[in-house]
C-alpha cells in the first residue's frame, strides 16, 4: 500500500513539473457525477459487496491540455444486507472528499480520455440492527484514489462523460460496536458525469 501511495505521489509530482514547464492561464469547470458509488465491507466471515446509488459535486482547474486538478464532495448510498438470526448490516459514506490530479489525452477534437490519481477522505458509517437493537459506528479514513474515464464535449462550455474510480483501496477499521476486529472498507464508483466549463 505504501508503495502505491509513493508511486501516485511521484506521478503527481512529475505531472506538476510538466505543467509548470508548459504554464498557461488556467480555465475552470464545475459539475456533478451520479451513478453507483458504494462502500464495501470485509471482516472474518463477511464480504459485503452491494451496489448503491451515490453522487458528487466537483470543481476543478484545467492548467493545460494535459493536466487538471479537481476537488469532489459526495456521498454513497447504503450497502445493506440481512444475515442469519435477523441481523442486518449496512455501510455507507454520508460524506467524502476526494482531491485528485487529472491527466488528460485528447483522442479527438471533442473527446478526452483521462486518468485520476490522488486521495479520498471519507466518513465511513456502519450500522447493525439485531432483534430491534441498533448500533452505529463512524470512523473517518483516508485512502489512495485511482480512476479513468472520458469526457465528450457537446459544445465549448458543456460536456458529458463516464468514469470508473476506486476512491479508497481497502483501509483498516477500528474495532467497535459495528466494525469487527480486522475489518476493512473500500469505496468505488461507476458514474455518469456532466460538466460546465467556464
Amino acid at each position: 500500500m505504501k508503495k502505491m501511495i509513493i508511486t501516485a505521489a511521484l506521478a503527481a509530482t512529475m505531472a506538476c513539473t510538466a505543467t509548470a514547464a508548459q504554464a498557461q492561464d488556467p480555465s475552470y469547470y464545475a459539475g456533478l457525477g451520479l451513478g453507483t458509488i458504494t462502500t464495501d465491507y470485509k471482516a472474518a466471515g463477511i464480504d459485503q459487496k452491494k451496489s448503491s446509488v451515490g453522487g458528487y459535486l466537483k470543481a476543478g482547474a484545467d492548467f493545460n491540455d494535459y493536466f487538471a486538478a479537481e476537488l469532489r464532495i459526495g456521498m454513497t448510498g447504503k450497502n445493506k444486507k440481512s444475515y442469519a438470526a435477523g441481523n442486518t448490516l449496512s455501510f455507507s459514506s454520508p460524506l467524502f472528499v476526494a482531491y485528485l490530479a487529472k491527466i488528460k489525452y485528447s483522442v479527438a477534437s471533442d473527446l478526452d480520455m483521462y486518468m485520476l490519481a490522488g486521495a479520498t477522505t471519507a466518513r465511513i458509517k456502519g450500522q447493525s440492527v439485531t432483534a430491534g437493537v441498533t448500533a452505529t459506528q463512524t470512523q473517518t479514513k483516508t485512502g489512495l484514489s485511482l480512476g479513468a474515464g472520458f469526457d465528450y464535449k457537446l459544445d465549448n462550455q458543456t460536456s458529458v462523460g463516464a468514469e470508473w474510480v476506486q476512491y479508497m483501496f481497502p483501509v483498516k477499521l477500528g474495532t467497535g460496536s459495528v466494525f469487527a476486529a480486522g475489518s476493512k472498507a473500500r469505496m468505488w464508483g461507476i458514474t455518469g458525469t456532466a460538466t460546465y466549463h467556464f
